[in-house]
């Protein structure tokens, strides 16, 4: 793999071994990379123009690497089938509602450059409609939504004055990424095992209090 990297510079008058060093790090922390977005822009196009050398790299370290040249995007994937981030319940329930909201944008012909443009209130309302759960509060939505941000799966926009709760911000394609084909499946299987993790809970506080 060096002597790859080395034979790479040895032929490039544009990138040193600092500019791969930093692309590939900047591509684990992030997951993601998008074209459009200037932090990303640089890292994006070195690795887009050494797909071989980038895609045995992650290979070797157990990740499977996705190029998306339509969409503008690249990232990474571990190889087996945790698709996702270790995430929290309520960090997993909104992802799933994101890839739920982007569906219907797609039907409805409202995905733009492969972005589904939404906000805070329109998904906390499609969270509680389909959960049936309590949503989270604002300080969580933050750092939810930085989360999501960080890993390239939305992009935050400006609040309108008027609502500066309310934030806009856009699902990225790589939601069909992380989220697989069978999103209602897995949302209807979270809330089960979340309301049979509550009924035990309860069952066995019951069974204290009469012992």
């Amino acid at each position: 793999m060096l002597g790859d990297l080395q034979k790479i510079i040895s032929r490039s008058d544009q990138y040193e071994a600092a500019d791969f060093s930093h692309a590939a790090n900047l591509l684990l922390t992030s997951q993601f990379l998008h074209a459009d977005r200037s932090s990303h822009r640089d890292s994006y196009f070195l690795i887009s123009s050494h797909i071989d050398y980038f895609t045995n790299l992650f290979e070797a370290i157990g990740w499977s690497f996705i190029y998306q040249p339509d969409e503008a995007y690249l990232g990474i994937l571990p190889k087996d089938d945790e698709r996702n981030l270790k995430l929290r319940l309520d960090e997993s329930l909104l992802l799933l509602c994101m890839r739920q909201q982007y569906e219907e944008k797609l039907e409805k012909f409202e995905v733009e450059g492969g972005k589904a443009y939404t906000n805070i209130n329109q998904l906390l309302s499609l969270y509680e409609n389909l959960t049936g759960k309590e949503i989270p509060n604002e300080t969580r939505m933050k750092e939810i939504l930085s989360l999501f941000s960080r890993h390239g799966v939305i992009e935050r926009g400006k609040p309108n004055e008027m609502e500066p709760k309310n934030v806009p911000f856009s699902i990225q394609p790589t939601i069909r990424q992380v989220v697989v084909e069978d999103f209602i499946g897995q949302l209807e299987a979270l809330c089960d095992t979340d309301t049979r993790d509550a009924m035990t809970e309860a069952e066995e506080a019951a069974a204290d209090e009469t012992a």
